[in-house]
């Protein structure tokens, strides 16, 4: 995942930082693309959420996982809820996606 959880408003991640100082409107530009595909709209904040935490455990992407759980769990997601987002992983992904997904039941 490219951006993870909620760092609006929390200190940059070091890319960010650099791509700001490069290219300031470049930056600013990803900012807002970011701001606006994870506001609610068709699907709830959560929901894109939740999807994007998937995404990440089907990649091995530990630290998404735990940054959007962190997120997912800010927007109001339940234990359940990411009990069912780490079991759909593991049917499309396989064990590989279901060791990353359980990051988000610790």
């Amino acid at each position: 995942m490219f951006f993870r959880g909620d760092f609006l408003g929390e200190e940059l991640p070091d890319f960010l930082k650099v791509l700001k100082k490069k290219d300031p409107e470049y930056a600013e530009n990803l900012l807002e693309n970011y701001k606006k595909n994870f506001s609610d709209g068709a699907l709830p904040a959560k929901t894109k959420t939740l999807i994007a935490l998937a995404l990440d455990a089907g990649n091995d992407d530990v630290g998404g996982v735990k940054a959007l759980t962190k997120q997912a769990k800010k927007l109001g997601a339940t234990e359940n809820e990411l009990l069912e987002v780490v079991e759909v992983v593991e049917e499309t992904c396989g064990f590989q996606g279901l060791a990353t997904a359980t990051e988000a039941l610790k």
